[in-house]
């Protein structure tokens, strides 16, 4: 069956497509229908068909193949969607992926620049996954979150992943840092900082809400907040907030410490500790959390460590009710 010297009147997929001379047997067009097209002809050659989408209307070319053992879509719908996903966030899908990668897209941002981008990102941003903008924007945001905590933003990490940065310290040290620990100033410099065993930590009690309970967490850390945000999985869902924090002088004395007031509440009040079935799907730990009616009784250790007790000098009284 020849190849027609006549095209279709209008472009397909974006260009003339030259008529292919043939039958179109009445179980390709229902396996169309089905499929959410009409069987409008044949182009190319013997193995594609033209389709027309019932949806937006546009005609589309497919292997005959396809339509008959697969669940073809159309490419104009589907562009369709990342352009709304893409206006959504105030962005605009201006054209392919100019490396080729179909993928990608090429997208003009509220910043006025232009940078590629998965479409697959660009419709997670517009359902509210995360925001999205330019490359450009980003690096300038990260350089801005480093210079808070007197770092210089340099560039890319040579041999981490794509969430860290090189950067380099006040003092001359350069050193590789996720992105993530650099916002919340959660690093020291290896050049002229301190380790976490000697830095100002804090032990804490954060608040936490797992289905059908209410837990709080007993804990150190050098930055309680940043960790309150770190261990949830949900913070929608379990709602996260700082109750109390007291200072400690060095990291190592805050881990010592809470080691020993954990096994004080073990050895007094075991009645306090959740089970970890009850909440390991909703906070990132795997003990360490009690049952929230037992804050007054750990605030009153937290009292006595702030006052001078030393949990871990088993010889010393302490009388709480």
């Amino acid at each position: 069956m020849p190849l027609s010297q006549f095209t279709y009147p209008f472009p397909i997929d974006g260009k003339f497509q030259q008529i292919f001379k043939g039958a179109r047997p009445a179980h390709w067009q229902d396996a169309a229908t089905q499929k959410g097209f009409e069987l409008i002809g044949r182009a190319k050659d013997r193995l594609h068909v033209v389709l027309g989408c019932t949806v937006c209307g546009a005609p589309t070319l497919k292997r005959i193949s396809v339509v008959l053992g697969h669940n073809p879509e159309c490419p104009h719908c589907i562009q369709a969607r990342r352009a709304a996903a893409a206006r959504t966030i105030g962005a605009e899908l201006i054209g392919v992926d100019p490396k080729g990668n179909s993928h990608y897209g090429l997208f003009r941002f509220a910043c006025g620049h232009t940078d590629r981008r998965q479409y697959h990102r660009i419709i997670d941003a517009a359902a509210g996954g995360h925001q999205a903008s330019c490359s450009e924007c980003i690096e300038d945001r990260y350089a801005e979150e480093a210079q808070c905590h007197d770092w210089k933003l340099i560039g890319p990490a040579v041999r981490k992943g794509l969430n860290y940065r090189n950067y380099q310290h006040a003092c001359g040290h350069c050193q590789q840092v996720a992105v993530v620990n650099m916002r919340n100033g959660d690093l020291d410099c290896a050049g002229c900082g301190e380790t976490w065993t000697s830095k100002p930590s804090e032990i804490y009690i954060l608040a936490f809400t797992v289905p059908n309970l209410s837990v709080i967490k007993l804990g150190y850390s050098s930055n309680s907040t940043f960790r309150m945000r770190q261990v949830q999985r949900d913070p929608d869902q379990t709602h996260g907030s700082l109750l109390r924090k007291i200072d400690i002088e060095t990291g190592h004395r805050a881990i010592c410490i809470e080691k020993a007031l954990h096994s004080h509440i073990r050895r007094n009040r075991p009645d306090l500790i959740v089970p970890p079935e009850l909440f390991r799907d909703h906070i990132r730990t795997t003990s360490e959390i009690y049952h929230r009616h037992g804050k007054p009784y750990i605030e009153a250790l937290l009292d006595a460590v702030e006052s001078g007790w030393d949990p871990r000098d088993q010889c010393a009284s302490l009388s709480i009710m």
